[in-house]
């Protein structure tokens, strides 16, 4: 196909897309595809969601590839970018940024290795809970504690990943991120899934390490920056645990717990559990989580938040409603607790209901 031609069909692809809202494959052969890719999604929020906003839209676009080389190698490609519906309210935030940008060799059997933006392989771990639409066990203020801006997708990975007979193993390494303090991180999950009955039982393990920068609080400067008193090297250790498959007919229920130290500032251990229900047809999904953090470094706590002498935890339920009006279209409901902790004086209860457009 020539190039202007394969220009002119992603831009009517494209446009076709902004109209109908429809999936599009704009081209596809025995070795070669290439689609159009995202979502749309609305929700509104109480305040404790979001005091600056009820009404908020966030849309995802982007296109996938995958060309076959030879009979036992692919190579692939997919750029998918978070474009805000509103002004930001902080004026530095842009309002396009990337969600995942990538590309790889898929070796079929062998595995992929695969180069950009992504998660690296120790979120193959606590992947098994990150279930809810809004919030929920992963990736939450809450569970942040344990991110120290390390956490979710991130610059610089390359990454390889094996699937076979049940058996996965990852390993990931991360270059050098001046923009999140790193050097270099590496990282490994290993697990193995079976079959109970009709539904699969799996467990994983991983490790991560992150070389990082980051300087420590000295004394000095505005009182928020004891907040910025998190050390160098950190160290995450994770296991967990998951029985059937998330969004299919049936129980879903995961459980995941790990085991984090930051150099010269704090220990923290934590758990995360879900549940989930989904009905006949994939009509409905019932879904709630518990999560709880720990640090019982009480001189930590006492310098890194504002001299207070308690221990540093949080913990946290979360319930979500889903509704499958088509195989595209979700309707969904999310409720969260944030109990009382050092970080968090007092308890908030966030509400969020939304539409969710998927093509």
């Amino acid at each position: 196909m020539k190039k202007q031609i394969l220009v002119s069909t992603v831009a009517s692809a494209l446009a076709l897309c902004a109209v109908s809202a429809n999936a599009a494959t704009v081209y596809s052969d025995d070795t070669s595809r290439l689609d159009i890719i995202g979502r749309m999604k609305v929700n509104l929020m109480n305040n404790d969601a979001n005091p600056d906003r009820r009404l908020e839209g966030i849309s995802r676009l982007g296109v996938d590839g995958k060309t076959k080389v030879n009979e036992n190698v692919a190579v692939y490609g997919q750029v998918l970018y978070e474009l805000q519906a509103q002004e930001p309210q902080n004026k530095d935030v842009d309002r396009i940024d990337i969600y995942y940008g990538y590309v790889g060799f898929d070796f079929g059997d062998f595995g992929k290795l695969q180069f950009g933006h992504n998660e690296d392989a120790f979120y193959q771990v606590s992947t098994v809970t990150d279930v809810f639409v809004d919030w929920g066990t992963n990736g939450n203020a809450y569970w942040g504690l344990t991110d120290n801006d390390y956490g979710g997708r991130k610059d610089g990975i390359a990454m390889y990943e094996l699937n076979y007979n049940g058996f996965l193993l990852a390993a990931s390494y991360q270059f050098k991120d001046a923009s999140k303090h790193v050097n270099y991180a590496v990282g490994a999950t290993a697990g193995y899934e079976f079959q109970i009955g009709e539904q699969p039982l799996g467990f994983r393990a991983g490790y991560n390490h992150y070389d990082g920068f980051r300087p420590h609080y000295d004394g000095e400067g505005p009182e928020h920056d004891k907040h910025q008193y998190i050390g160098g090297d950190k160290n995450e250790t994770a296991l967990s645990l998951y029985y059937g498959e998330s969004g299919a007919p049936g129980l879903y229920a995961a459980f995941v717990y790990n085991w984090d130290k930051l150099e010269n500032t704090y220990k923290v251990h934590g758990l995360e559990t879900a549940v989930s229900y989904t009905t006949p047809g994939t009509d409905w999904t019932f879904t709630v989580a518990y999560a709880y953090l720990h640090n019982a470094d009480r001189e930590l706590s006492k310098r890194s938040y504002l001299g207070s002498d308690d221990r540093v935890f949080k913990s946290a339920w979360t319930g979500e409603i889903l509704y499958n009006l088509t195989s595209n279209f979700q309707i969904y409901g999310e409720a969260e607790r944030l109990n009382t902790s050092v970080t968090s004086p007092e308890a908030q209860n966030k509400l969020s209901l939304g539409l969710i457009y998927n093509f």
